[in-house]
């Protein structure tokens, strides 16, 4: 849930449109030398930073010394360092541009005022070209960002997502991360270590150690060899550990972020502007499909379950692996069918609804001697206000987790150095026993080897059947789409489309990934040597690939302007965070305002 148009703006040098020479000819009519027969493509680029303008230049450089001799195409560049602007007329007709880069919240409100301002693309996907670009190594779910008919349907409605019309190939993505400052975490006497859940059980097999799947625990006996032990909020010496390629669950999160304030005196352990990882985590955004009334409405005052799968199913028509989370229109269809949702008895798990998913996330800022809702104090661990988060968390001394953009990466380590690190947002996790527990009123987390109610705490996750209780790992993320414009002088789509597709594959992916500023759209390459490489920014770039698999888009980017939204956030992101609202009172006041404004949505989203 937020307030502003584009975050990435934040961090660009300018917002307006910069036309530059480039080491590939520069923009303009006329023909390169370089290009010799080859057809000459034209390549509008939006927000190349200084950052990142080197691994552009690269980019081209590279396809036309090498693909582009193949394809008998020759790029020339036309860098923007922002937004592209004037689009809305400049598409209709003899747009000079072959090849168009937009960000996915700029393109549907053109889509839908030009009816035909891009190329569909579904038609271009030959096998050899989806061998070419590896395109089953890209997540689906950004891919079916850049789905949308351009054509409203007899509702007057433009659907989009999931079956409908590809407009462009996914050109990387921009995650929320979890940064965190490495030299407060040790000063307060935690390890850090780096192990992705699926590599647990062989590295505790290969050194001898007993690591949990927690991404923050505290352990009676030490986990692993050479680990440190510290005093505990409860005054216990325990053995911390932050592993920073699993996500701490909700109450891992509020516990440290508390220590943090309690045990060492930093004003807040914790911020985020977002929410979006704990409504992904169980089931769906703040915006969801009633399938009931045909309508989106808005969903925080759902307080019915979400629901995650127990074993393969079929929900509503679509089908669900063991272990993933039903979408909030799915999950909304068994809570108004009862005989469906008998059906599935034993086959799916109730989740906290999004009501519950909200409330968390809000008590986090609330301070603790206000209500977050009737009877709900906060938990106070944050700001209510992320207004100058960036200068908390960079500061070294107010803040040590910090939710934001992955494309902060480069900026925060010029400040941080070897201090800064990354590691995923809070998930819904379940563990044997709960993960807390109260005395003299105070809560505390629970230390695995330590015994509670006659019971040694073990730290497992909580399985039903063979299927961990685990929501999805999934944060909001902002992605570049790389547009083939109908309308173009010259109308070259298939060599636009063969410069487009290598760009959206392997090779252009790999060399636009050195600028730091986005995951590359390939799974195996994000997770692997991208992953991994020397020249990575900082180690852990590991969580942002990992996370950029289940990414979402937010709220602000579902339709073509944020009008549902503007006339209820700016009370949601003031009175109900600072808690002098609570969020009952706000649903009662709001939810009819956002329901009204929804109406005026004329897009549906397939899947979303």
């Amino acid at each position: 849930m937020k307030g502003k148009m584009k975050r990435i703006a934040a961090i660009l040098l300018t917002a307006a449109m910069t036309i530059s020479a480039t080491a590939c000819g520069g923009g303009g009519n006329s023909k390169n030398a370089d290009a010799g027969d080859r057809t000459v493509i034209y390549y509008a680029a939006s927000y190349v930073t200084a950052q990142v303008r080197d691994a552009y230049l690269e980019m081209v450089k590279t396809y036309n010394e090498g693909q582009g001799m193949k394809d008998g195409v020759y790029v020339q560049m036309t860098e923007n360092s922002g937004a592209i602007s004037g689009l809305d007329s400049a598409l209709r007709s003899n747009y000079m541009y072959d090849v168009l880069q937009l960000q996915d919240d700029e393109y549907k409100s053109l889509a839908i005022q030009g009816g035909n301002y891009f190329v569909a693309l579904d038609e271009y996907l030959t096998d050899e070209v989806k061998t070419a670009m590896n395109w089953d190594a890209i997540p689906e779910n950004l891919i079916n960002r850049f789905r949308m008919n351009t054509t409203a349907n007899e509702g007057n409605i433009y659907l989009a997502g999931e079956g409908t019309d590809l407009l462009a190939f996914p050109n990387g993505s921009n995650p929320q991360v979890l940064f965190y400052n490495k030299a407060i975490l040790e000063q307060c006497g935690i390890n850090v270590i780096s192990v992705p859940e699926a590599e647990l059980e062989s590295y505790n097999s290969e050194n001898g150690a007993s690591l949990k799947p927690h991404g923050y625990a505290e352990y009676k006996e030490a986990p692993f060899a050479d680990a440190i032990s510290g005093k505990n909020e409860a005054g216990e010496f325990v053995y911390k550990v932050f592993n920073e390629c699993i996500a701490m669950n909700w109450e891992e999160l509020r516990c440290v972020a508390r220590a943090m304030q309690r045990q060492y005196g930093y004003e807040y352990g914790y911020m985020s502007e977002w929410w979006f990882n704990y409504g992904f985590s169980v089931g769906g955004d703040c915006v969801g499909w009633n399938g009931e009334i045909g309508e989106y409405e808005l969903t925080i005052s759902d307080k019915q379950a979400n629901y995650l799968a127990l074993t393969d199913i079929t929900v509503n028509g679509r089908d669900y692996s063991k272990g993933e989370v039903l979408l909030y229109e799915d999950k909304s269809f068994l809570n108004s069918n009862e005989s469906e949702k008998q059906a599935l008895s034993g086959k799916i798990y109730a989740l906290p609804s999004q009501y519950d998913a909200i409330l968390e996330f809000n008590r986090l800022g609330v301070p603790t001697s206000k209500e977050a809702d009737k009877g709900v104090k906060g938990y106070g661990v944050a700001p209510s206000t992320t207004a100058n988060r960036t200068a908390r968390f960079t500061s070294g001394s107010d803040c040590p987790l910090l939710v934001e953009d992955f494309i902060q990466t480069e900026s925060f380590k010029g400040i941080l150095g070897d201090a800064l690190g990354m590691a995923m947002p809070a998930q819904y996790r379940e563990y044997v026993g709960g993960s807390t527990y109260t005395n003299g009123g105070t809560e505390y987390l629970k230390v695995i080897g330590e015994t509670y109610d006659g019971a040694v705490y073990t730290g497992d996750l909580h399985y039903e059947g063979d299927t961990a209780i685990v929501g999805e790992a999934a944060t909001e993320s902002e992605a570049a789409g790389l547009f083939i414009p109908a309308n173009t002088k010259n109308q070259n789509y298939d060599e636009a489309v063969k410069f487009a597709s290598w760009v959206a594959g392997p090779e252009g992916q790999a060399i636009l990934a050195k600028g730091n500023t986005q995951v590359p759209n390939q799974t195996t390459y994000g997770l692997g040597e991208y992953a991994t490489a020397e020249e990575r920014t900082i180690p852990n770039m590991w969580a942002g690939a990992y996370l950029a698999q289940k990414a979402d888009i937010g709220d602000y980017t579902y339709f073509t302007s944020l009008t549902w939204i503007t006339e209820w956030s700016q009370t949601f992101n003031s009175d109900v965070r600072e808690g002098k609202m609570t969020l009952t009172d706000f649903i009662a006041a709001k939810k009819s305002v956002a329901d009204t404004g929804l109406k005026g949505m004329n897009i549906r989203i397939i899947g979303r």
